[in-house]
């Protein structure tokens, strides 16, 4: 049906809905890109965090080696 109307208007008309589209089309583009920028730095801090908690991960198992079992706390 949108074929057939498309048709049947006039030409102005049809170059008004194709200015429309393309208006619409540029925007949705212009969200786009800002939407890319927008994950590329949430996905930034997310590799940021993952490194920090690794990093904070060892040191507590690094500090668990250095007590040993054996050795008694400072108040007995």
């Amino acid at each position: 049906m949108g074929y057939v109307r498309a048709m049947t208007e006039p030409k102005e008309t049809v170059a008004a809905r194709v200015v429309d589209l393309e208006e619409k089309f540029m925007r949705l583009e212009k969200y786009l890109h800002e939407l890319s920028a927008v994950v590329a730095a949430q996905q930034r801090t997310i590799d940021a965090l993952a490194e920090e908690a690794k990093r904070l991960r060892q040191r507590v198992l690094d500090e668990g080696r250095e007590v040993g079992p054996a050795e008694r706390p400072p108040h007995y």
